[in-house]
């Protein structure tokens, strides 16, 4: 098993454990809220890094929800309108 080790080619901030990782991005998530650098479709996450095997925080974009709208017109069964002159 590798270890993690920080290595200098990868120029992150190192973490050797998630939790400390963890630790460190809900801080700074407070950071940005609190200072107004909150951008717009973005969130911060954790991730893996493959060289070091260390942890690492960064930006990740985000997509926007879409909204259901609701099934298309043609799937949607329309009920039959009454028959007023047979008085059905």
């Amino acid at each position: 098993m590798i270890l993690p080790a920080p290595d200098p080619t990868c120029r992150r901030l190192f973490h050797a454990d998630r939790l400390t990782a963890e630790g460190h991005r809900v801080a700074l998530e407070i950071w940005i809220r609190a200072t107004g650098r909150e951008r717009e479709g973005t969130r911060v996450i954790i991730y893996r890094c493959k060289r070091c095997a260390g942890f690492h925080i960064t930006r990740k974009r985000i997509a926007p929800k879409s909204t259901f709208l609701g099934p298309p017109a043609e799937l949607v069964e329309i009920p039959p309108e009454p028959n007023l002159i047979l008085g059905l």
